[in-house]
C-alpha cells in the first residue's frame, strides 16, 4: 500500500512539474516577444505581452525591471532568475516528491519487518520439524542432539521475534 501511495504521489509530482515546466516555458517564450517588442520600440505589442506573463512572473518581471537589466552587467538573465519568482505547480511537484520518497522509505521500512515476520514463522516451522524428527530416530543421543538443535534454534526465534516492532 505505501508503495502505491508513493506511485501516486510521483505521478502526481510528474504532472505539476510537467505543468509548471510549461507554464515557465510560456512565460520565457513571451518574455523573448516582450524583448524584441521593446527593443522595436512596440510599447503596445510589449505591455500586451506583459499582461500575458501568469502572476508570478509578472511579479518577478517587475522586481527583474528593478535591477535595470538593460544597463547594469550584475542583473539577472530574466525573471525566471529573480528570488521573487515563485512557480506554484514547481513548488507542489517538489512537495510531492518528498512525499513520495517518505512514503517510499515507510514501505521499504515495513516491508523488511514483513520479511522479518516471515523468516520467523519459517524458523519456528523448523522447530515443530526438528521436535517431530527427533522423535523417528531410534539412538537416544540423536534424539536429544536433535531436540537440543531445536530449542536452541527455538530460543534464537524467540528472541528475534520480540525484538522486531509492533505496528
Amino acid at each position: 500500500m505505501l508503495y502505491g501511495t508513493a506511485s501516486t504521489y510521483s505521478f502526481q509530482a510528474d504532472a505539476a512539474s510537467t505543468y509548471g515546466g510549461q507554464e515557465l516555458a510560456a512565460d520565457a517564450s513571451t518574455f523573448t516577444a516582450w524583448l524584441q517588442a521593446t527593443s522595436a520600440h512596440d510599447s503596445k505589442l510589449a505591455a500586451l505581452y506583459v499582461r500575458r506573463f501568469t502572476p508570478d512572473y509578472r511579479t518577478a518581471f517587475q522586481a527583474w525591471l528593478k535591477t535595470d537589466p538593460f544597463t547594469n552587467p550584475g542583473a539577472p538573465a530574466g525573471p525566471g532568475y529573480m528570488p521573487q519568482y515563485r512557480n506554484p505547480d514547481l513548488a507542489a511537484a517538489a512537495q510531492l516528491n518528498n512525499r513520495a520518497a517518505a512514503a517510499f522509505a515507510r514501505g521499504t521500512t515495513a516491508r523488511d519487518n514483513a520479511e522479518n515476520y516471515v523468516r520467523d514463522t519459517v524458523l519456528f516451522a523448523a522447530v515443530l520439524f526438528l521436535v517431530a524428527i527427533a522423535q523417528r530416530f531410534k539412538l537416544r543421543n540423536i534424539r536429544v542432539a536433535t531436540t537440543t538443535v531445536a530449542f536452541v534454534l527455538l530460543i534464537y526465534t524467540a528472541i528475534s521475534v520480540a525484538q522486531l516492532p509492533r505496528t
